[in-house]
C-alpha cells in the first residue's frame, strides 16, 4: 500500500522490474469514492533500480503532470504504474502494467493549539 500525505512531497518505493521497466512512468489514481482518475507522470530516482524503483510524487493543488505532481483528496484510491514511452503523454491505453494496487492519501499534519492556562482559582474550606 502507498500513503501519500496531502501538500507534499511523497518519495513512494515500489518494485517493477518482475514485468519490466520504461524510460518515464505513468501513475494513474483512481479514487474509489469519486470513481476520479488523476494521472501523473515520474521518473525512477533509485540507485538500484534492478530491486526497487523510487519515485517522488508532489501533491499540490495547481499541478503539472509532467512533472510527477498531482491533486489528491483524502481518501482511498487504487493505483496503476504504467511503462510510459514519452514524458508527456497521460493516456494508458495501449501502455504495458507494471504495477497495481491500494494507495491511502492523508491530509496534512497539523500542529495541535497550545493555549496558555493563567487562571487562578480561589478554594474556600469549610
Amino acid at each position: 500500500m502507498i500513503r501519500l500525505t496531502q501538500d507534499t512531497a511523497n518519495l513512494v518505493v515500489i518494485t517493477t522490474t518482475e514485468k519490466g521497466t520504461a524510460e518515464h512512468y505513468l501513475f494513474q489514481f483512481f479514487n474509489l469514492a469519486t470513481n476520479v482518475n488523476a494521472y501523473c507522470i515520474a521518473d525512477d530516482t533509485s540507485a538500484y533500480q534492478a530491486r526497487y524503483n523510487s519515485f517522488t510524487i508532489t501533491d499540490q493543488s495547481s499541478p503539472t503532470p509532467a512533472d510527477a505532481e498531482v491533486d489528491l483528496d483524502t481518501g482511498e484510491y487504487k493505483y496503476f504504474v504504467y511503462a510510459n514511452t514519452n514524458d508527456s503523454n497521460l493516456d494508458p491505453t495501449g501502455l504495458t502494467l507494471l504495477e497495481s494496487g491500494m494507495c491511502l492519501v492523508s491530509g496534512t499534519v497539523t500542529a495541535p493549539t497550545e493555549y496558555d492556562n493563567t487562571a487562578t482559582y480561589t478554594v474556600y474550606n469549610g
